[in-house]
């Protein structure tokens, strides 16, 4: 069993506990917004998220998720837009048995979209990844991809 989007921290401790046969309950509570300026210019849009998890049953009582996305629209040219993001996955802020909470994990991301016509834009985009692997596990990482789209 896996779970999109956590450190390999919390994936280890839910395939060690086996959430399912064990009876494990969890609630879950999230919150997002988006709020874009009346007119382009300086202001960005902005988006945000943060969620929790509880879980009685479990070594990870609790973890924890978050994000800040803001977006400048034509940046450059009309039809551009730049764009930045951070955030962390879900991370455990606590334990039981003795096992230690994770920090410093993070997730960046840039991007600029070039709007080339009306139907196809290439959007560049890098990004870090600090401490993936919680507590301390693996390397910072860093990658960059470019995507681009075709609309019909």
């Amino acid at each position: 069993m896996g779970v999109p989007d956590a450190t390999p921290f919390i994936t280890t401790q839910i395939e060690t506990n086996q959430i399912e046969e064990n009876g494990v309950n969890t609630n879950a509570l999230g919150i997002s917004g988006f709020w874009q300026p009346a007119k382009r210019g300086w202001l960005p849009s902005i988006s945000a998220g943060y969620g929790v998890n509880g879980s009685s049953g479990s070594d990870l009582p609790t973890s924890q998720s978050w994000m800040v996305g803001l977006q400048w629209s034509d940046v450059l040219a009309e039809g551009n837009s730049f764009g930045m993001g951070v955030g962390q996955p879900a991370f455990a802020t606590a334990t039981r048995n003795g096992a230690t909470s994770e920090s410093g994990v993070w997730a960046w991301e840039w991007c600029y979209q070039w709007q080339v016509t009306d139907a196809i834009s290439v959007t560049p985009a890098i990004f870090v990844l600090n401490n993936p692997g919680g507590n301390g596990g693996g390397a910072n990482q860093f990658g960059a991809l470019i995507k681009t789209s075709f609309q019909f």
